[in-house]
């Protein structure tokens, strides 16, 4: 047998010895998965939802409809009252044009209901945006894969994939992750493209310089051709193009070196193809001062002909026109005041980001010291220098910051180690190891973007579709059939005015939107009116609203109450107060006053639905939606995914807080809240909840409603006025759960649902508030008599106590006697029926009605829903459930 086993290991062929060679191919193996992942990141992060952060994307579709059906771009603007006839720069067309068609085209291919032809319209623009951020994902994707390409022959491909991910993937910084690297998430826009056209630029530019091609310089030709018809970002390839020519010239001989290797570089694992590619000589600097001249050119070819130079330049020239107190976000400087005005708490964060990530690129210059380029260097340097004169600037600084890095990273490492694999312990843990560290750290911002972990409410979602809550859909409908309202609506924010475009075209047009037709200086008159509004002016606001026939005002109050101090809740509450304007829409998003001297219809219009508790509540109609599904209870994976914990609650319920408050403070106290109150706060939540069945903010003002209308209805039983002078003893009543039973069973049901809905509790607040539900919803258990459910409650609630939770050891300790007393009463309630079952043969429904005469509901319930499961008569069953 011994001598078996010593042949049978005689036989076995040696192992194959490690050598360099292999340790490239393990290297590479490798490098394919790192690649793979960073490019599932940049799809990922690329496939956000539509939200509040990209308004202007309902104001391309609507363009792109209006370009398919008179045949031409739209070049004048058609959308507002204040610039109407103004010629537009619209550079975007093709996009606009090509992303309408797809949207009509998926959207379409949704079958009507021949009942309603509207019923599925929601869910077919829901399908056809989420096909449109497949396609924006898809083109991040494709812009990763093209900035892969900028490199040299041989190992660095692990590299590369890391400065792609940095620049499309994600930012690990202090406490959180950024998604979508240093362009940021994906949006469904023309820069989304331009980035992509950027990275093709790129590609060119390095087969061109870097490697000597010299008709690579040519195919710059055409993609410009598509690139000035498609984002406006083209003009900053140009003056990228410009750098890398200009770039060209200084580099002189020198630039010999970027397309031919020393001889030493040149080993016997290189192809004949590679070899011959390192002696081509390099692209001589006339080509790319043609090539540029006749890119010039040829992004003349555009229905705005040369317009569109001076439309690019104007960003640029804005910091040295007249300063103004209205700017665009984009346009906000690292270095400026405007940015520690808007962020006046944290501003070094973002200035710090800026020069770390400029840190990064300039380094890799350094390091790469012995092959240094001007053609390289100066279009990272003007793009440097862009992205921090204007934030906006990040995404083409990402392009350029990865193409450069990785070229740059890449050349050094074959300077300093060579191509060939590296033999040893440290080399391998280096390869190995770091390799399968930049795999786990890609897979987990995968994870992280999927999930939301670590996500801020204001930022982007996962996901392909879009919240209709996010964007001021309902005020533009509902102005859309007002065809009593004959003047103009003064629409406050350029978020509004893209929805009154998408939703109220043409019937409504816009005072001002999200496209570049408008000047600072209309922006500048817009934030002037809005200041005189908010501080209700009338010497300064009439004049300028008499001269567009304004007769109504917008208010975004998304996210606002009457009790949260800002700019918008500060403007609604005086003109609340004001006898010059009339409130008369709410929809908890925005709020809408006319002006109390409009003329007739509008006049009439405004007074017949003023927000008038006792108006709206009793004497205008107005139906309320329902539901199409039963809310989804919490479950485990709430603990992984975030989207429910930082989601915003449905408008709706900033309506319903507005009513319950009384609509304004008086003193510090909010207003009594009256049965009128109650009742429409409650519509508004039952509408949010139409909206979205899952909002446990809705649920939770349900339950408020609901308890301060029994409350009233109460005191008006006993005979107390409703008044100030009579809040602390109507709050201190409780309702007859005999007389007001229909109010007993509403309560019961808001609370079981918002406790249901309730994110999982991150914070001792929360789970004070989740406690608070709980007791709450045992006390009315406890009330009516339901010993069992009152039981089961009671110890949810005491499970979810913690240290400190309590004023005294005293307190818990009553709490958990009364559970002990609840214990006993339901176990002589369960041995009753278990004396019934064995004494006189009762059946399931028998046990269930003793069960419900001993004060036991949840076991009545439980014996009920056997019998349904023993298949006995429903007729018998159903009515007792």
């Amino acid at each position: 047998m011994t001598a078996t086993t010593e042949a049978d290991a005689e036989s076995l062929p040696e192992p194959e010895p490690w050598t360099p060679e292999r340790v490239s191919e393990w290297n590479a193996y490798y490098d394919v998965y790192v690649m793979l992942a960073a490019l599932l990141l940049a799809f990922v992060v690329s496939a956000v939802r539509v939200d509040e952060n990209n308004p202007l994307l309902w104001t391309h579709l609507k363009t792109g409809e209006l370009t398919a059906q008179q045949g031409y771009p739209v070049v004048s603007d058609s959308f507002s009252y204040s610039e109407t006839g103004t010629r537009w720069v619209n550079i975007p067309w093709l996009f606009q044009w090509s992303h309408a068609a797809i949207f009509r085209l998926v959207r379409d291919l949704v079958p009507p209901d021949p009942a309603d032809q509207t019923a599925n319209q929601a869910s077919a623009e829901q399908l056809a945006i989420g096909v449109l951020i497949g396609i924006n994902a898809l083109v991040r994707l494709i812009t990763a894969w093209v900035l892969l390409k900028i490199r040299r022959p041989g190992p660095g491909l692990w590299w590369s994939a890391v400065c792609v991910a940095l620049a499309l993937g994600a930012v690990v910084w202090p406490a959180r992750i950024l998604p979508g690297g240093i362009a940021g998430p994906g949006m469904v826009a023309p820069s989304t493209w331009g980035m992509l056209l950027l990275a093709i630029e790129m590609l060119l530019l390095h087969r061109a310089y870097n490697e000597g091609r010299r008709g690579a310089l040519y195919g710059l030709v055409p993609l410009f051709l598509v690139w000035v018809n498609l984002d406006d970002s083209f003009f900053v390839g140009l003056l990228i193009l410009a750098a890398a020519a200009v770039g060209r010239v200084l580099d002189g001989k020198s630039a010999v070196t970027l397309v031919r290797r020393s001889a030493s570089s040149l080993t016997d694992d290189w192809t004949d193809e590679q070899k011959s590619l390192a002696q081509i000589r390099p692209v001589s600097a006339a080509a790319g001062l043609l090539v540029l001249v006749i890119c010039i050119a040829v992004c003349l070819a555009n229905p705005s002909t040369y317009r569109v130079f001076p439309t690019s330049i104007a960003p640029l020239l804005s910091p040295f026109g007249p300063r103004t107190e209205a700017f665009r976000f984009s346009e906000i400087s690292y270095f400026g005041k405007q940015i520690q005005k808007q962020f006046p708490n944290d501003w070094y964060w973002f200035t710090g980001f800026y020069v770390f990530m400029v840190a990064i690129g300039l380094s890799s210059f350094l390091l790469n010291a012995r092959r240094f380029a001007w053609s390289r260097f100066l279009p990272f340097a003007v793009i440097a220098v862009f992205w921090a004169i204007f934030m906006g600037y990040r995404q083409e600084y990402a392009i350029v910051f990865a193409a450069v890095t990785a070229i740059n990273g890449q050349e050094w490492y074959h300077d300093r180690f060579g191509t060939q694999g590296r033999l040893g312990l440290l080399p391998a843990l280096w390869s190995t190891g770091g390799r399968l560290v930049t795999l786990a750290v890609l897979f987990f911002c995968v994870s992280a973007a999927i999930t939301g972990w670590g996500r801020l409410p204001d930022e982007l979602r996962f996901g392909f579709s879009f919240d209709a809550n996010d964007f001021a859909f309902e005020a533009a409908e509902y102005l859309a059939r007002q065809q009593d309202i004959k003047g103009n609506i003064l629409n406050t924010t350029a978020a509004q005015g893209d929805a009154l475009i998408w939703r109220a075209y043409p019937a409504r047009r816009t005072f001002i939107d999200s496209r570049n037709v408008f000047t600072n200086e209309k922006c500048e008159e817009l934030r002037r009116l809005r200041v005189a509004i908010r501080d209700d002016v009338a010497d300064e606001w009439k004049p300028a609203l008499d001269h567009y026939d304004i007769t109504a005002v917008m208010i975004d109050l998304a996210g606002a109450s009457g009790a949260i101090e800002s700019r918008s809740s500060r403007t609604y509450k005086q003109l609340t107060q004001s006898p010059n304007w009339i409130p008369f829409y709410d929809d908890g998003r925005v709020v809408i006053f006319g002006r109390a001297d409009a003329r007739e219809p509008d006049l009439a219009t405004f007074k017949n639905y003023r927000l008038l508790p006792e108006l709206r509540a009793y004497r205008v109609a107005q139906s309320v939606p329902s539901a199409d599904r039963p809310p989804t209870p919490t479950s485990w994976i709430d603990d992984f995914f975030k989207n429910r914990l930082a989601g915003r609650p449905q408008t709706h319920t900033n309506a319903a807080v507005r009513w319950l408050q009384g609509g304004m403070l008086e003193g510090d106290q909010p207003t009594l809240p009256d049965p009128a109150r109650c009742l429409l706060a409650i519509r508004e939540a039952r509408t949010a909840l139409a909206k979205n069945p899952d909002d446990w903010f809705a649920y939770r003002l349900l339950d408020a409603a609901y308890r301060s209308l029994a409350q009233a209805e109460t005191a008006l039983l006993s005979g107390i006025p409703l008044d100030r002078q009579n809040q602390s003893r109507v709050s201190a009543l409780v309702p007859n759960i005999d007389v007001l039973t229909m109010r007993f069973k509403q309560r019961v049901t808001a609370l079981n649902y918002a406790i249901l809905t309730t994110p999982p509790p991150k914070t001792p607040d929360a789970r004070r508030e989740l406690q608070a539900l709980n007791m709450e919803l045992f006390q009315l258990f406890l009330r009516a008599g339901c010993i069992d459910l009152a039981r089961d409650r009671l110890q949810i609630f005491l499970d979810q106590v913690q240290p400190g939770d309590f004023p005294s050891p005293e307190a818990e300790s009553q709490y958990r006697q009364q559970l002990e007393q609840l214990n006993q009463r339901v176990k002589q309630v369960e041995d009753n029926l278990m004396d019934l079952q064995v004494e006189r043969q009762a059946g399931p429904v028998e046990k269930a009605i003793a069960a419900r005469n001993q004060g036991a509901p949840g076991l009545a319930i439980g014996e009920l829903e056997e019998a349904n499961r023993g298949n006995m008569s429903p007729l018998i069953v159903k009515p007792q459930l």
